[in-house]
């Protein structure tokens, strides 16, 4: 009885210098403590603002619209003003989220180009409409008068 009490006592005495020594029960490596987590980056405002504009922009489905046009047979197309001014505006809002919120390093050379381009393009669209308006009542006027 004496022995199996001292056998006992002397594994109790080796758990517990063992827990002591490794900061466990049983002499695992765990640590103690618990690393504090990285900070959560904090979402910039201007940001949540930009995303929401260009997810309420692609909602709208002007983009999907040009894409169709895109894609027709035809050398011309039809497109109203008002989309094309939807499209860009959409590019617009893209490039300021680009710019401002982008963890992407952006080359400054393409980014400046690129506006004028989409710009031009637009320019380019709206003076075809005019020209086509200003055709089509030239024709009218033509045809009233004969």
């Amino acid at each position: 009885m004496m022995r199996a009490m001292t056998i006992t006592a002397v594994v109790a005495t080796a758990l517990s210098l063992t827990a002591c020594a490794e900061n466990s029960l049983l002499g695992s490596n765990a640590p103690a403590t618990t690393a504090a987590l990285p900070p959560k980056p904090a979402i910039d405002p201007a940001c949540a603002t930009l995303a929401a504009q260009i997810d309420e922009m692609r909602r709208d489905g002007v983009v999907e619209r040009a894409e169709a046009a895109a894609k027709g047979k035809s050398k011309t197309v039809s497109v109203k003003r008002e989309s094309l001014g939807k499209l860009a505006q959409l590019e617009k809002v893209n490039a300021e989220f680009q710019a401002k919120c982008s963890t992407m390093p952006r080359a400054i050379g393409a980014q400046a180009a690129a506006q004028p381009a989409a710009n031009k393009a637009v320019e380019t669209a709206a003076a075809a409409t005019k020209a086509k308006a200003a055709a089509t009542t030239a024709k009218a006027v033509n045809s009233a008068t004969q």
